[in-house]
């Protein structure tokens, strides 16, 4: 199946812009906050594609390696309606996190035949939104180097060629040829 993937874009604050690069510069989320992802700019699919799954991809390194048990766990959710309400969360599907400040590691929430709940469709997956909450302040932290979205899709069928041109001969399929004068 195609997939499509892009490093957010766009965030609704600017202390989450380190999101946005592969650079190895990091920004920390805890304590209470929450950080949206509001734009991945650099999706590609094809209008009536059949969405078939969205994996949230984020690279860093966390101070508990078992982040989502420290944190309860159903921290990151989607939205397909810009913003205006959110899947129900979900963790990580990958991990464990490497401690903090160790080797970055990528972690996935999410897979290829994951919706997160939702009805998608090429239009709202591509204005795709991510939220991440932090739920306690329990001291404990991930901080990211990047958020990616990818976007497995099924391309839809063409419809079926009705005729052929070929040297010079026309080949219909299944139907009549009416000329008019």
């Amino acid at each position: 199946m195609p997939t499509t993937d892009s490093i957010v874009t766009a965030v609704d604050d600017a202390n989450w812009n380190n999101f946005m690069a592969d650079d190895g510069s990091i920004q920390r989320i805890r304590d209470g906050q929450t950080a949206v992802c509001t734009a991945f700019g650099n999706l590609s699919i094809p209008a009536g594609a059949t969405i078939d799954g969205i994996e949230v991809d984020m690279e860093g390194t966390a101070l508990d390696t078992n982040h989502d048990a420290a944190v309860g766990g159903q921290w990151i959710s989607v939205s397909n309606d810009g913003g205006s309400s959110f899947s129900t969360g979900q963790s990580i599907t990958t991990g464990p996190w490497v401690a903090y400040p160790g080797t970055m590691v990528v972690e996935t929430a999410g897979g290829t035949s994951e919706l997160w709940g939702e009805t998608w469709n090429a239009t709202t997956a591509a204005s795709i939104q991510v939220r991440f909450v932090w739920p306690t302040s329990n001291g404990d932290a991930v901080f990211f180097d990047y958020v990616k979205v990818r976007i497995t899709y099924t391309v839809a069928a063409s419809p079926p060629t009705k005729f052929t041109i070929s040297s010079g001969t026309l080949k219909i399929k299944g139907g009549n040829l009416k000329l008019r004068g």
